[in-house]
């Protein structure tokens, strides 16, 4: 054999062992790249998506899918991101196909978040709409559309149908002729009305302007008058200072007096001096103190309160007054304003504490209920349940609430309205303040 031929033999095996590595393994390139890091996403979806499809962003292409598994009920591509690609947070993914019928691939929607996905990270996954379901919908439309023709056919089919849809289309067209003329008869009297309404609006603009130089005038007297009275602001400040002078000369008085009982002068001295008299004037005291004490016990107590409730994301506010004597009894009266209601609702309730305990009974925002109030941490913190309108179906209304006393006049609450039926559960919180 001579060499050319065993030369061309050798070239041909080369070539054609190239050729299998190519058709094998596919872009030879990526041998020699580094692999990339791993992102995930999940879809509803995957299908026409293939193993070693590629990850395209602004149409460049940035990686390849590295397998697809069901993880769940939903399908987990894995894609596998050029190393010198990084990819802001809150970016989307979708399936895209190149052409009509071109291959599956999937496409990066660039985000705004701050910083970017690391290894392992899931992106957010759009599920496209696929042929196959596009054509399940218009074929869905069209039973549709097809039902409601035979809807009409049927309306219009049956007996009397025909003539009830020609007698609408004439009393339409009537009414439209009708109300032509209508406009034809009294254009005159519009063209009048509006012509007048602009008068009008032309005038009252005159009257705000007539207003406006009005109070202008007005604030000019008033700097005038007080320009005028600046001498007796003198004055007043002159008389100010000698009823200070007036008041010194009476605390003088007073201080001579206080030297005088400390002597035993006068009726008081003799009070404080002499034994007897002291002892009667401290019984007195004592038995005035003893009929004050219930009196004195007597506490009133008002605060404003403005709940958030978080779904509706309306303000409902309330304005509390309660009446404590001695540190067991108390009446509490509330006017609240709901913002579901047009009206004010109102609260009238009477309880007794008993150590940390304190049931309550009475009218419960226009609703006859009973609570309990159980206090901890020296008062601080109360927590409280509410039950009212025990006639409403399917259950009565349930309520409730954490309160903390952040300050002596500020207290912060959170709570749960309804939290025994599920659709109307509500969760609120908010602010009050103490006077």
């Amino acid at each position: 054999m001579k060499r050319e031929m065993k030369i061309g033999i050798f070239m041909g095996m080369v070539l054609l062992v190239m050729a299998v590595l190519i058709i094998i393994i596919g872009d030879m390139s990526s041998l020699f790249k580094k692999r990339g890091y791993p992102l995930y996403v999940l879809f509803d979806s995957a299908a026409g998506l293939e193993k070693s499809a590629m990850v395209r962003m602004a149409g460049v292409r940035i990686g390849t899918v590295d397998g697809i598994r069901l993880h769940g009920m939903q399908a987990q591509a894995i894609l596998r991101i050029n190393q010198d690609v990084h990819i802001r947070k809150k970016s989307q993914a979708t399936l895209a196909a190149l052409g009509l019928l071109g291959e599956k691939y999937i496409e990066i929607l660039p985000g705004d978040g701050e910083g970017f996905y690391q290894a392992g990270d899931y992106l957010e996954g759009i599920s496209a709409v696929s042929f196959d379901q596009l054509g399940t919908l218009l074929l869905s439309i069209g039973s549709e559309i097809q039902e409601a023709g035979k809807a009409v056919k049927e309306l219009i089919g049956e007996e009397g149908g025909q003539e009830n849809f020609r007698n609408t289309l004439d009393n339409l067209s009537t009414f439209t002729a009708d109300l032509k003329d209508f406009f034809a008869r009294n254009r005159q009297e519009l063209t009048t009305g509006i012509k007048d309404s602009s008068e009008v609006i032309a005038k009252l603009e005159d009257r705000l302007d007539d207003l406006s130089d009005s109070l202008d005038r007005l604030m000019e007297s008033v700097r005038q008058v007080i320009d005028e009275n600046r001498e007796n602001v003198k004055t007043n400040l002159e008389n100010i200072k000698e009823l200070i002078s007036q008041t010194e000369k009476a605390l003088n008085l007073l201080n001579d007096s206080l030297k005088k009982i400390n002597r035993g002068e006068g009726t008081l001295g003799k009070l404080i001096h002499e034994e007897d008299l002291h002892e009667k004037a401290e019984s007195a005291v004592n038995n005035v103190s003893r009929l004050a004490a219930p009196v004195a016990s007597m506490r009133f107590l008002t605060d404003f309160r403005m709940d958030y409730l978080a779904d509706s994301g309306k303000l409902k506010g309330f304005l509390n007054l309660e009446f404590w004597w001695g540190d067991k009894g108390f009446l509490l009266a509330q006017i609240v304003q709901d913002p579901g209601e047009e009206d004010f609702d109102y609260s009238l309730q009477g309880g007794y504490r008993w150590g940390s305990v304190a049931p309550r009974a009475g009218i419960f925002e226009s609703y006859i209920g009973v609570g309990l109030d159980i206090y901890f941490l020296e008062d601080r913190f109360r927590f409280s349940v509410d039950g009212y309108d025990f006639n409403r179906k399917p259950r009565p209304q349930f309520r409730l609430t954490t309160r903390f006393n952040a300050t002596k006049h500020i207290y912060l609450f959170l709570g749960l309205e309804n939290f025994t039926l599920a659709p109307d559960r509500e969760f609120f919180f908010g602010l009050g303040l103490g006077i």
